[in-house]
C-alpha cells in the first residue's frame, strides 16, 4: 500500500529555525549541499556537506515536522541549517529521495547465513558499527555479566568525535546498571557502574572535554558515579576486593576532577568517599591521599589540588567526629588560605592575619572574604585595618568593601569619603544617589558633587557623565557628552538619551532617532531593519504629538528613496 506523504510548507520549517539558520539553510539547499537523501515511510535522512559531512534526519507527521536532528555541534536555538536544507529538499525536490522499504520487509526472506554476510559487509564498510554488534545486551536477572564488553563499548564511545552520540552511547550502557538497581541487585549494578566510570576516568581527557562543549557526556558520567555511590551504600556482604575496586574508582574520579580544574566530573565521587566508606577503606586510601599531597605544590597560585585533597581528608575526619584530626590535617598539609581561616575560627586573630598578610597579596576576592570573616568574628577594627593595608596598593574591590563597611560600622564622614573615592573609579547611579542621601543632611553635597564632576570630566568619562546628566535632567549636558563619544560606541547611549528627553525635547529626540534609523539601515540585516522600523514608529508618534504628521510622511518618503 502506498504511504500518503505529509505535506510541508516553508513557513513550517522557518518557524523552527532562527533567522540566521533559515537563511543559511536556504543557501545550502540552493547550492546542492544535500547528498544521498532517503525516505522510509515518514522518516527522512541525508548527508549534508558543511565544514565536514554531517548526517541529518527528520520525522514527519500529520501536523508537520515531529522531530529532527543533526550530528553537527549547533546548539544555539531552533533547528540547524543542515536540517533546514534537508526539509527544503523534501519540499521542492521530493523525487530526489530514494525510497527505502521498512527493515522488516527488506530482511524478512533472508536466511541466517545471508544476514551474517550482510552484517560482515556492513562492518567492512563501516567499522564503527562493530560497537553495535559487540554491545552488551540488556541484562536479565541471574545473568552472568561480561564486564569486558562494557569496557570495550565504553572505550569506543569515549573515542568518538560527536558529543550527542557519545552521551547517548554511554547513557545506554548506564541504563543496564539502572536495571539492576531497580531489581535490587546492587552488586551487579555496582560492577557495571564501576567499569563504566573507570573507563571514563581513563578516556575523558582534555580532547574529549573540548568535544563535550555542552557537558552532556560529563552529565552521564555524573549519573554513573551517583549509581556507583548508591550501589556502595546499599550493597550488603560486599567482599573486600570488590569494595576496594569500587572505592578506588571513585577516588580516581575525584582525582580526575582535580586534573580537569573542578568541572564536577564524576560528582558525587567525593561525597561517596566521605559518607559510604569504612575505616578499613581508609587504611590504604589515606596514605594514597597523603602521597598526592606530597607531590602537590605548596604555593597559593597552584593549590587547587592541595585544597581539594585536604578538604577530603578533613571532611572524612569530621564525619567520624574527629575534629582534632581535621585541624591537624590542615596545619600539616593545608594551603595558606585554609590555615588562615582555621586560625581565625580558633580566634587566633594575630596568627590568622599574619598568614593572610603574607599570602593574600594580589587576591582581592580572598582579602575581602577574610575581612568579612573577621567582621563576623566581632573584629571589625582588625578587618578595616587589614583591608586598608591592601587598599594602599590599589586593586579591584577594596574601596567597595570599605564603603559598605563604613555604612554599617563607621561614621557618616568615613562612608562619604570612601564612597566618593569609589565613584571616581567605579561610577554607578545607585552609588551616586546613596552618597547624595548621606551628604545632603550635612550640607556638603554641592562641594562633593562638583569634586566628582571635575574628576570625571578630567578623565573624559563621558558615559558616566551622560548617566549623571540624565539622572539630573540636564539635557544639554547629556547631549554634549553624547557627541564626545566615538561613533562605534554611541548607538546604545544615543537611544537612552533620545528615550529620556523625548517628553521635554521631542524635536531633539526626533533628530537622534533619525540618526539611529540611518545607522541601522546601513548596517543591513533583518534585525537591524526591525530596529529601524521601531525607531520609525517612535519618530512617527513624536511628529504626531507636535502636530507635524506631514513632515513625517515627507521624511519617510526620503528614507524610502535613499534605501530602495
Amino acid at each position: 500500500m502506498t504511504v500518503a506523504l505529509p505535506k510541508l510548507k516553508e513557513s513550517q520549517v522557518s518557524a523552527l529555525a532562527t533567522p540566521q539558520s533559515w537563511q543559511k539553510g536556504k543557501q545550502y539547499f540552493r547550492h546542492g549541499a544535500i547528498a544521498d537523501p532517503m525516505r522510509q515511510n515518514h522518516q527522512l535522512w541525508a548527508d549534508c556537506e558543511g565544514s565536514v559531512l554531517y548526517h541529518t534526519k527528520a520525522t514527519l507527521g500529520t501536523q508537520g515536522i515531529e522531530s529532527s536532528s543533526c550530528t553537527c555541534p549547533y546548539d544555539w536555538g531552533g533547528i540547524c541549517k543542515h536540517q533546514v536544507a534537508l526539509l527544503l529538499t523534501y519540499i521542492h525536490r521530493p523525487e530526489s529521495f530514494q525510497e527505502i522499504q521498512p527493515l522488516e520487509k527488506l530482511l524478512a526472506n533472508r536466511s541466517r547465513d545471508e544476514l551474517l554476510q550482510i552484517i560482515e559487509r556492513m562492518l567492512q564498510r563501516h567499522p564503527d558499527l562493530l560497537s553495535v554488534v559487540d554491545a552488551p545486551k540488556m541484562p536479565t536477572l541471574g545473568q552472568m555479566l561480561d564486564l569486558a564488553k562494557y569496557q570495550r563499548q565504553a572505550e569506543r564511545v569515549l573515542q568518538g568525535d560527536e558529543m550527542h552520540s557519545m552521551a547517548a552511547g554511554l547513557e545506554s550502557l548506564a541504563d543496564h546498571g539502572g536495571r539492576f538497581c531497580q531489581s535490587g541487585d546492587w552488586l551487579n549494578a555496582g560492577d557495571v557502574y564501576q567499569q563504566l566510570l573507570e573507563t571514563a576516568n581513563e578516556y575523558y581527557d582534555y580532547a574529549v572535554f573540548d568535544i563535550d562543549y555542552n557537558g552532556e557526556v560529563a552529565c552521564v558520567i555524573q549519573d554513573v558515579a551517583a549509581g556507583l555511590q548508591n550501589s556502595l551504600a546499599n550493597s550488603e556482604n560486599l567482599d573486600a576486593e570488590r569494595r576496594q575496586r569500587w572505592v578506588e574508582t571513585l577516588f580516581n574520579a575525584f582525582m580526575k576532577d582535580i586534573e580537569l580544574g573542578g568541572i564536577d566530573y564524576g560528582y558525587p565521587a567525593g561525597d561517596a568517599l566521605v559518607n559510604y566508606t569504612l575505616d578499613e577503606d581508609w587504611v590504604w586510601l589515606e596514605p594514597r591521599i597523603q602521597n598526592e599531597l606530597n607531590k602537590s605544590p605548596r604555593n597559593l597560585h597552584s593549590d587547587w589540588d592541595r585544597r581539594c585533597l585536604v578538604n577530603l581528608l578533613t571532611a572524612w575526619a569530621k564525619q567520624r567526629g574527629n575534629h582534632q584530626q581535621a585541624e591537624a590535617t590542615i596545619l600539616d598539609f593545608g594551603t595558606p588560605e585554609q590555615k588562615a581561616f582555621l586560625q581565625l575560627e580558633q580566634r587566633n586573630f594575630d596568627e590568622a592575619i599574619t598568614i593572610a598578610r603574607s599570602h593574600f597579596q594580589g587576591l582581592p576576592g580572598l582579602v575581602v572574604r577574610f575581612a568579612d570573616a573577621l567582621v563576623q568574628a566581632d573584629e571589625p577594627q582588625q578587618a578595616e585595618a587589614f583591608v586598608k593595608e591592601f587598599a594602599q596598593d590599589g586593586g579591584y574591590g577594596y574601596q567597595d568593601w570599605l564603603a559598605q563597611f563604613y555604612q554599617t560600622h563607621g561614621q557618616t564622614e568615613q562612608f562619604i569619603e570612601a564612597q566618593l573615592e569609589l565613584l571616581k573609579t567605579r561610577f554607578s547611579v545607585a552609588r551616586y544617589q546613596k552618597l547624595q542621601a548621606k551628604a545632603e543632611p550635612l550640607g556638603n553635597w554641592p562641594t562633593l558633587r562638583q569634586s566628582l564632576l571635575t574628576d570625571l570630566e578630567a578623565k573624559e568619562r563621558h558615559t558616566e557623565l551622560i548617566d549623571l546628566a540624565l539622572l539630573e535632567q540636564e539635557w544639554s549636558g547629556a547631549l554634549y557628552h553624547l557627541k564626545q563619544l566615538p561613533k562605534w560606541s554611541r548607538t546604545s547611549y544615543q537611544k537612552r538619551v533620545a528615550d529620556t528627553i523625548q517628553v521635554d525635547q521631542p524635536g531633539t529626540a526626533i533628530a537622534l532617532y533619525q540618526e539611529l534609523i540611518e545607522a541601522a539601515i546601513n548596517q543591513r540585516g533583518r534585525d537591524n531593519y526591525r530596529r529601524a522600523a521601531e525607531y520609525l514608529q517612535t519618530t512617527q508618534t513624536l511628529y504626531a504629538q507636535l502636530e507635524r504628521e506631514d513632515e513625517f510622511q515627507a521624511y519617510l518618503e526620503q528614507v524610502r528613496s535613499r534605501h530602495k
